[in-house]
């Protein structure tokens, strides 16, 4: 029972003393053994001496003060810590920058300034090693600024020519920006646009030649294809803006053209519904309102022009009252219309004229009247005062003096009686009784009336025209009461 607890102390003596042991090493290689060494193990040094080399070695060390020691040590640890910078700058710039592509001969003077360094350090020379290592770290901290340096360039300069459809220098400063950063997003993506020059040139080229064969409609698909393979290219993407806005030119050109071939024709419809579309294109253009109101002015004149034309024409046919008519509505439009007023004038007065001639001739026998016959001769002298007459109004006034006269001849109307019916001639004189008698009267409407006592009274209208008249007029009151 007490013999493994007895184990178990002695495990643990033996492992405190392992731990001394260990402590007393590491104290001994922190302070000790620096001042007992005076060179480092440097690779490649000569470690083949002489016994007697290494015994003097031994009795120097022995007789190094503990200032120069120290001031070696010191060294020693500064050229470490450089070369430990050196490794990782020149490891950077060689394996994540390739600098053999664009600073080989400065990489190379570092290179051999940290071999001579190599070589004073392994002779002891610390001073000068850190000398030729600063020297060293100087270089591939320069080449770290050239490659920063040299990548701004590199981009801007692919940036450039890719822009440029230079495809050959695109390519060339694309790949060196990859070897100074291979994994920087903007290099990446220059390098992709690169790799995608050539589809974008041949599609830029495709374009050009077809906007200058008019073929727009192609030249935009060949703008597409080339923004397609590079979004980020602006000479594609204003080359594609730009043929869209040539197709939207040309289809508002197109529209405006047939516009005005159709106001040409005078086919208003068609125009106003061509400037409409048109106005879809360039919504608020000025040149679409000013067409369209182009459109409105001339269907008024047209419509102002067809119905002067129509208006002479009924002037030339002598029918005043329908070419005035036009002329009023015409005026009615557009009150401004001068021009018509004034024809309006003479017009309004053959019409009127007409008018008052047309009355006197739709009665003649109204004319018996003496107020009556003025008014028809005042009538013919108006006639007869118009300096060119047409046709018409010749005739006119050939009927208008005609009836005139027929209404002033006396017309001989022979009455008959029984000799007891007593006879009168209203407005005219009272005949009394009578077998036959002749009476001359102007041509008009009379009225003749005959009375007896013991019988019916007789009454009797009759017109008489100017013609000669014919049987004669029976007034006889034989119907007793």
């Amino acid at each position: 029972m007490n013999k493994p607890a007895a184990t178990d102390s002695r495990q643990k003596g033996m492992q405190k003393l392992a731990v001394g042991l260990l402590l007393l090493l590491a104290t001994g290689v922190i302070f000790v053994l620096p001042n007992l060494v005076s060179e480092p193990w440097i690779a490649g040094s000569d470690q083949s001496q002489s016994g007697t080399d290494l015994s003097s070695a031994t009795i120097s060390a022995n007789t190094v003060s503990p200032s120069t020691a120290a001031q070696k040590t010191q060294y020693r640890q500064d050229a470490q810590t450089l070369l430990a910078e050196i490794i990782q700058r020149r490891d950077s710039l060689l394996n994540q920058q390739g600098v053999e592509a664009w600073g080989e001969f400065e990489f190379k003077q570092a290179q051999k300034a940290v071999e001579r360094g190599d070589k004073e350090y392994g002779i002891g020379d610390y001073s000068d090693a850190i000398s030729s290592y600063q020297a060293a770290l100087d270089g591939l901290l320069k080449l770290k600024t050239k490659a920063e340096s040299l990548l701004e360039q590199s981009i801007a300069e692919a940036a450039a020519a890719i822009e440029n459809l230079a495809l050959s220098t695109a390519v060339s400063a694309a790949q060196l920006a990859m070897a100074i950063a291979p994994n920087n997003p903007k290099v990446i993506r220059l390098s992709q646009r690169a790799e995608s020059l050539p589809v974008v040139m041949d599609a830029m080229e495709r374009g050009q030649r077809l906007i200058a064969l008019d073929r727009l409609e192609q030249a935009k698909q060949a703008f597409t294809e080339a923004l397609t393979a590079d979004p980020e290219h602006r000479q594609a993407a204003a080359a594609l803006a730009s043929s869209e806005q040539k197709i939207t030119e040309q289809r508002f050109r197109r529209h405006m053209s047939a516009g005005f071939s159709a106001l040409d024709n005078n086919n208003f419809a068609a125009a106003t519904q061509s400037f409409n579309q048109a106005g879809t294109v360039y919504k608020a253009h000025s040149a679409v309102a000013q067409a369209l109101a182009q459109v409105e002015t001339r269907r008024s004149q047209l419509w102002v022009s067809s119905n002067v034309a129509k208006a002479t024409q009924l002037e030339a046919e002598e029918k005043w009252q329908q070419a005035t008519q036009i002329y009023q509505q015409l005026l009615t439009t557009d009150g401004s219309l001068t021009d018509i007023r004034v024809k309006q004038i003479p017009a309004k007065v053959r019409a009127d004229l007409d008018q008052r001639i047309e009355k006197v001739l739709s009665d003649p026998l109204a004319l018996s009247a003496n107020s009556q016959f003025r008014r028809g001769q005042k009538v013919l002298d108006d006639a007869s005062g118009i300096a060119k007459p047409g046709p018409r109004l010749k005739r006119q006034i050939s009927d208008m003096q005609r009836v005139l006269k027929a209404s002033q001849t006396p017309v001989q109307v022979v009455l008959t009686s029984d000799s007891n019916t007593y006879v009168t001639l209203f407005k005219v004189a009272k005949l009394g009784v009578f077998e036959k008698t002749a009476v001359a009267l102007k041509p008009g409407r009379y009225i003749v009336a005959g009375t007896r006592m013991g019988f019916r009274d007789v009454r009797i209208e009759f017109t008489v025209t100017g013609e000669e008249f014919g049987q004669p007029i029976a007034i006889t009151c034989n119907e007793a009461i």
